[in-house]
């Protein structure tokens, strides 16, 4: 016991200090007040808010913006949030002399922050090298990024609500691809499919709440859709991005080696990393479509839940023991006015006015009269927002089935990406972002009936085309449709 306790120590302590070295820049840099700054001037800054601030302006600008950050653009950030956040008036010229402090501190001087440790292994001291912001030089101009081992700090460290963690891992991703760190990435992945399967989880849980309190349930499900599906055309989008980087990362690596007669061991471990974190990728993107499936099915039970208390809303009925109880819980008797006004406003007295015998005594027989002819008018039919709603989605899918169909007289087989180019060069480049565009082909891969079941009063059986859907075997995150 003692032996495994004291192997497991010496085994594991690299490992444990390499992962803490990401956090030692941000303890570093808040020994760094501003007390001794222009001779305490600027006093009540705190390094540890800005330094925070500073990492989510280059997220922001690296993973949505998909650029690097010019010195200008940063003194700009700086100046709005100097100026908002810290009760001081700066000036133009203390605004850049602060900023230069700062950037200088995060940037070390242009040096790695160094973080010692002793490696049991080898029985000497090691320095772990880290930085938080990179540089590149282009086009002469100086051009800064966030780092990899930041970015890891920032979502360790902050629970992200406003963007996507998905996409902000995948930001991650991209940087330890780009730097050859294979195996990082793959540590990368695991952390968006945990993601992936806690939006599954509360995709579950919105479905089980929907059954216990509908008021509830919608807004459960609407915060869901806000929050946790907003961003899932921008994370397919990196997912994209980061399966192509993987493989020019796999190209590059051939074609170094390549005319090489015996390749070497490094060649063969990289290689076999590559993979390794492509099969993961794939996984997470599989996962991931099998998310927006789930919630396809979770939008058809929500709007039928609206539908049904919809009916029932409709049904009149009084429970007039519950009334009772909660009067007696309330102690009020207030709502029996309610009741009792009708029986108060009916007029119990009747007089008969003596005026009214001329009309008695003249009155002609039933036969004489002539009936009066009565014309009822169709009634009015009351049309609910969820038949509304059942009305635009069926005419948009068969707006989109006549496309298919023209599209398959004229080819027998083309992808669902050369039917998304066709369909925007037609109408709109944003008619593939629309929900019930994702969700007809949803529907398409499901064969679940429902969308037939749909159609099946809107295009007649002489105009339906048969045809079949596979996915892409040189594509995994596309459709062949091929007609039969």
């Amino acid at each position: 016991m003692i032996e495994t306790m004291q192997r497991d120590i010496v085994a594991d302590h690299r490992e444990r200090m390499l992962n803490l070295k990401k956090y030692y820049p941000f303890f570093k840099l808040t020994e760094n007040n501003f007390s001794q700054f222009k001779d305490g001037m600027y006093e009540n800054l705190d390094m540890g808010y800005i330094l925070m601030a500073i990492l989510r302006f280059f997220i922001e600008q690296n993973n949505v913006k998909e650029k690097d950050v010019t010195y200008p653009e940063y003194l700009d950030f700086m100046a709005r949030m100097l100026r908002e956040n810290f009760n001081q008036k700066l000036d133009d010229g203390q605004v850049r002399e602060v900023s230069d402090y700062i950037f200088d501190k995060i940037r070390n001087e242009g040096r790695p922050f160094s973080f010692e440790y002793y490696d049991p292994i080898d029985r000497k001291k090691r320095a772990s090298r880290v930085r938080i912001i990179e540089s590149n030089i282009k086009d002469n101009t100086v051009w800064y990024s966030i780092s990899a081992e930041a970015i890891e700090f920032y979502l360790d460290t902050k629970e992200i609500k406003d963007e996507s963690r998905i996409s902000v891992a995948q930001l991650l991703l991209e940087k330890m691809i780009s730097s050859d760190d294979f195996k990082g990435g793959a540590v990368v992945v695991a952390k968006i499919n945990d993601e992936v399967s806690n939006l599954k989880r509360q995709s579950d849980q919105v479905l089980k709440g929907l059954s216990l309190n509908l008021d509830e349930g919608v807004k459960s499900y609407r915060e869901f859709m806000d929050t946790g599906m907003q961003w899932f055309d921008e994370e397919e989008r990196l997912f994209k991005k980061n399966t192509e980087l993987i493989e020019k990362a796999l190209a590059k690596l051939n074609s170094d080696h390549e005319g090489q007669s015996q390749k070497t061991e490094a060649y063969y471990r990289t290689l076999k990393d590559i993979y390794e974190l492509g099969d993961q990728l794939k996984i997470a993107m599989n996962r991931h479509t099998e998310l927006l499936v789930s919630v396809t099915k979770m939008q058809k039970m929500t709007d039928q839940a609206i539908k049904n208390a919809k009916i029932r809303s409709l049904r009149s009925r009084v429970n007039f023991q519950t009334i009772l109880k909660e009067m007696i819980l309330a102690d009020d008797a207030e709502v029996l006015s309610e009741f009792i006004k009708p029986v108060l406003g009916i007029k119990i007295r009747k007089r008969f006015v003596l005026k009214n015998l001329d009309e008695a005594l003249t009155m002609r027989p039933l036969k004489m009269i002539k009936p009066e002819k009565v014309s009822f008018s169709e009634s009015t039919e009351i049309v609910y927002d969820d038949e509304l709603e059942e009305e635009r989605i069926g005419d948009n899918y068969e707006f989109l089935m006549r496309n298919l169909y023209s599209a398959l007289r004229v080819r027998d087989e083309f992808s669902k990406k050369e039917f998304d180019a066709s369909m925007m060069a037609m109408y709109d480049e944003n008619i593939i972002k629309n929900a019930d565009y994702v969700t007809f082909f949803v529907n398409l891969w499901q064969d679940d009936g429902y969308l037939n079941k749909m159609l099946d009063s809107r295009i007649d059986e002489e105009e339906k085309i048969d045809f079949t859907l596979e996915r892409s075997s040189e594509d995994s995150n596309d459709l062949i449709i091929r007609r039969v």
